[in-house]
C-alpha cells in the first residue's frame, strides 16, 4: 500500500470511528482530526503540513453544506492530492485546482527557509509545472 493509499484508509478510518463512538456525528471534528493526520504524516515539513491541512479547512471545510458527510470524497481527493504533492508523486495531484495550485506555491514560498532544501526543491518543479509561482 502506498503513502497516498494509505492516507485515504486512515481517514476513513477516522470517519468510521468517530461514527461508532458518538451519538451524533460532527464532520467539523472529524476533519479537525484528519487535518492532524496529515500534519503527522509529513513529520519532516510538519509546519508546512499544518500550513497546507489549514488552507484545506478553511477553503473545502469550514463553508460546507455537507457537514454531516464532512469528510467528503471529492474533500479527501484534494487533502489526498496535497499528500501525493509532498511525496513528491505529481501524477497523483489531479484533485487539485489552479487556484489551490497557487495557494500551496505561496503558502510553500513562505515556509521556504525552513524546508530541507531537497524537498523544497522538488515541490518547487512541480509548481513551475503547473504554472502555481
Amino acid at each position: 500500500m502506498d503513502n497516498i493509499s494509505k492516507f485515504y484508509a486512515d481517514a476513513q478510518r477516522i470517519k468510521k470511528h468517530y461514527r461508532a463512538n458518538n451519538s451524533r456525528y460532527d464532520g467539523q471534528k472529524v476533519c479537525e482530526e484528519v487535518k492532524g493526520l496529515f500534519a503527522r504524516n509529513n513529520p519532516q515539513v510538519k509546519s508546512l503540513a499544518l500550513s497546507f491541512g489549514d488552507y484545506w479547512f478553511n477553503e473545502y471545510i469550514v463553508n460546507s453544506a455537507e457537514m454531516e458527510n464532512e469528510p467528503t470524497q471529492q474533500h479527501l481527493e484534494i487533502l489526498g492530492a496535497m499528500q501525493a504533492l509532498m511525496d513528491n508523486e505529481p501524477e497523483q495531484t489531479a484533485a487539485l485546482c489552479q487556484k489551490d495550485w497557487q495557494e500551496l506555491c505561496s503558502l510553500t514560498n513562505y515556509e521556504a527557509e525552513d524546508l530541507p532544501i531537497e524537498f523544497l526543491n522538488d515541490i518547487m518543479i512541480i509548481f513551475v509545472d503547473h504554472q502555481a509561482c
